[in-house]
């Protein structure tokens, strides 16, 4: 174990975050050299690019209606072409701002978007062959609202699309007539151990005033954390520093470097212990370690977790304050000085070995 000491100590324990990461996106003012080009499908008169409104500027992608509440030809397909070479072990997501603004025809007694008004996520994780509904978005009574709205809306694909006369499965429809609270912020969580994915998002208006708004499209990875940790404390005992941490899961963690300063400044000569990680878990795990050789004055710990391909993340520093010797208790007595054991409840005082007494109340 101690040879696994020397990656992480030369890099200056400088941790590596991870997270997410953004492998496509289209803002639609910007390009990137790793975005196919999306846009929509049909050279539709009522579907372009705007500036009226943005999430970052200066462009949306929009589709305005134009026909009288009866129309179909109104519809198109934001296209976000096929991504292939995606890795099975990971997850991934769809994220985009949706609002429904009112700029092609703002006094329209039928402005708003209404229950026949759509944004469905379609998705193809067989290049393009076949797609299926994975999410759906209605208006609802003349709705609208902007991109500084505060709804949410988190979906997770699974394949069958459920859709029923009032939102329910895989249908989400947005609050009745002028709202700050529409769904702005949409993720669709996409099926796992795929390998590659196509996204469409089909947008239906039919009626002025009618509009759907959609900006920031982004296909994220979600690369696994090292861990996932609750709690990393430590307190003095009679027996020594007793060093704790809790973990809710582990992915590839290989092992754990414990460090002591007395200055708060760590290097080579400051770890005390490596204890041997999980690797793999999606239980609650209990680490407790105990330092029986700290310094008689602020102690610093510091943990360090690393991952099997050498990778690491830093936690803390914390602090115990060894600096006033722990005074060993003798005995509990009561207010008559009669000595109690640990069921005694009410005022009680400990007897320290130094003579001094501390007041305690015991439920």
């Amino acid at each position: 174990m101690m040879k696994k000491l020397i990656l992480p100590l030369l890099l200056s324990f400088a941790g590596i975050a991870n997270g997410q990461t953004v492998i496509q996106f289209d803002n639609m003012e910007t390009s990137s050299p790793v975005y196919l080009t999306a846009g929509w499908f049909l050279p539709a008169a009522t579907a372009g690019w705007f500036n009226n409104a943005s999430v970052s500027p200066t462009l949306s992608a929009v589709i305005y209606g134009l026909g009288t509440g009866t129309s179909g030809v109104e519809q198109d397909w934001y296209v976000l072409p096929n991504v292939t070479g995606l890795d099975v072990t990971r997850s991934y997501q769809l994220k985009f701002r949706l609002a429904s603004y009112t700029f092609s025809n703002s006094t329209a007694t039928s402005r708003g978007v209404d229950i026949a008004d759509i944004v469905e996520v379609q998705v193809s994780t067989n290049g393009g062959v076949t797609y299926i509904p994975e999410l759906r978005i209605t208006g609802n009574t003349n709705a609208r609202w902007d991109y500084n709205a505060t709804g949410t809306i988190v979906h997770t694909a699974n394949g069958v699309f459920t859709n029923t006369a009032a939102p329910a499965g895989d249908v989400y429809q947005s609050p009745a007539g002028v709202t700050t609270t529409g769904p702005t912020f949409i993720t669709l969580n996409l099926p796992t151990n795929i390998t590659q994915v196509a996204i469409d998002i089909f947008c239906r208006v039919n009626a002025a005033g009618e509009e759907w708004w959609i900006d920031n499209v982004q296909l994220i990875e979600i690369i696994p954390l090292p861990i996932e940790l609750i709690s990393f404390e430590g307190f003095s005992t009679e027996q020594g520093n007793v060093i704790k941490w809790q973990t809710a899961s582990e992915h590839n963690s290989d092992y754990y470097l414990l460090e002591r300063s007395t200055t708060g400044e760590f290097n080579e000569n400051s770890v005390i212990k490596v204890i041997q990680a999980a690797g793999n878990s999606t239980e609650l795990l209990n680490y407790v370690s105990l330092d029986k050789e700290y310094s008689q004055s602020l102690n610093y710990y510091q943990l360090t977790q690393v991952d099997i391909d050498g990778k690491f993340k830093i936690y803390g520093p914390i602090t115990i304050d060894n600096s006033t010797k722990l005074k060993k208790i003798i005995k509990v007595v009561n207010a008559l000085g009669q000595q109690v054991d640990e069921t005694a409840t009410g005022v009680l005082f400990e007897v320290y070995e130094d003579g001094t007494l501390n007041k305690i109340w015991r439920p």
